[in-house]
């Protein structure tokens, strides 16, 4: 998206932050507002999705130097800053985070940070789940012109730029010191092009002003200034539509920015878990109906052997379901008894209904003559009654011969042969 998010860090965590969402191509402000601490940053999570961030720095906690390459030192002056600019500085350099943001051939232009407050900011946008690749300074932000400097009012205090890489802030008290300061300074490095200027093109009681370019409203007087009061407008504004023409960048060395992949993964997060989620629901139900039809197929191989073991009572041992079903179609087959015309099981189904009408009597074997169509039956009953009411219930479908009744202690067997009619 084109959209971006600006969000002014503060020296302490208790101090407000400013923040602003810019659309650059609409000229648009999307939303802006400010928040108490810094423990209010995750509320600005929503609008960092899928929007570039850039976050302001402070300039009262940020040191802009201009340092000079010795001569000969130009490849080694990365290594060497450190300490060149140590005599300067009231702080160890091992504590400060040393960057270089612009170098020419006798010149560097140089941010000097505090390792303590760049790690206590990254950790705030960490945890407040905002992710950026930039950090710049905040007067760095404020438009840059060539004719002197251009300052703004922000939160009782003025930011002020008077170079491509140098700036301040000052309180309200101190803002005419510095202002009487650049003036002075402006003067002593120009004067002698403006001189040789005067001399050839006549004399011009602006040549030597310094220009303050104003986008608060702004009542002090220094002498020799030029005051152009510019078109005031939202400070936010202001600065991050500087903030996003600068190339400038202090999130060097160990604070380069890592890939941005948990800032996507933010975005998929939710996606992603539900997803997940839904995958583990599946493959548990999975998993469950697997054990289930498992615990289905062991029942039924469990039967499928209690079956075979009745029905070939000498064979006990079982190697493999495919000897369980050739030696039980072989039996059907010889039940069969080779025949063309209807099967045991077509006749079974037939005498079912009778044998249930007639439970006491208890079939020990049965034999079916498939060239005959009969089927011997050789059953046992606890009275002679009992074969006869099959008998006769039988005799309504089929023709049917009993055997010789026999009767052994409380027990009568006998045979009875049936034929279709």
């Amino acid at each position: 998206m084109s959209e971006h998010l600006i969000i002014r860090l503060n020296s302490q965590p208790s101090d407000p932050i400013q923040w602003i969402v810019w659309s650059p191509e609409n000229k648009e402000v999307i939303a802006s507002g400010e928040l108490n601490s810094a423990e209010e940053l995750s509320s600005l999570s929503q609008y960092s999705d899928q929007r570039t961030v850039s976050a302001l720095l402070p300039s009262s906690d940020v040191l802009l130097r201009e340092v000079a390459i010795p001569e000969g030192a130009a490849r080694q002056f990365s290594s060497m800053l450190p300490f060149i600019v140590e005599d300067d500085l009231a702080q160890d350099v091992d504590e400060l985070h040393i960057v270089i943001l612009q170098k020419t051939n006798k010149i560097a232009q140089v941010a000097i940070v505090e390792h303590q407050k760049m790690e206590r900011w990254l950790e705030q946008l960490t945890e407040a789940g905002i992710y950026t690749k930039r950090f710049l300074p905040d007067v760095l932000a404020l438009p840059f012109h060539h004719d002197g400097a251009s300052m703004v009012e922000f939160n009782q205090q003025w930011l002020l730029r008077f170079s491509e890489y140098q700036g301040a802030m000052a309180e309200q008290e101190w803002l005419p010191m510095l202002l009487d300061g650049l003036v002075a300074d402006a003067a002593k490095s120009s004067i002698g092009d403006k001189e040789q200027e005067t001399s050839e093109e006549g004399s011009d009681e602006d040549s030597l002003a310094y220009t303050l370019h104003s986008y608060s409203p702004c009542e002090i007087d220094v002498a020799n200034t030029k005051h152009i009061k510019e078109s005031p407008e939202l400070v936010m504004q202001l600065l991050a539509e500087g903030a996003l023409a600068s190339k400038v960048n202090v999130l060097s060395g160990k604070y380069r920015p890592q890939s941005s992949w948990r800032k996507h993964w933010r975005v998929w997060q939710k996606v992603i878990l539900a997803f997940g989620l839904v995958m583990v629901v599946f493959v548990a139900q999975h998993i469950a109906e697997v054990q289930k039809l498992e615990q289905h197929s062991i029942a039924l191989r469990a039967e499928s052997e209690r079956i075979f073991r009745d029905v070939f009572p000498g064979k006990r041992k079982i190697p493999t379901m495919s000897y369980l079903k050739s030696q039980m179609k072989n039996e059907e087959a010889r039940l069969q008894g080779g025949s063309g015309g209807d099967d045991l099981l077509t006749w079974m189904s037939e005498l079912a209904p009778y044998l249930a009408k007639v439970p006491q009597v208890k079939l020990q074997s049965l034999k079916f003559d498939g060239k005959r169509d009969e089927l011997r039956l050789q059953a046992s009953a606890s009275d002679f009654p009992y074969f006869e009411k099959l008998t006769s219930e039988l005799s309504g479908q089929f023709e049917v011969e009993q055997g010789q009744l026999n009767k052994n202690q409380d027990q009568v067997f006998g045979a009875i042969v049936i034929r279709r009619k």
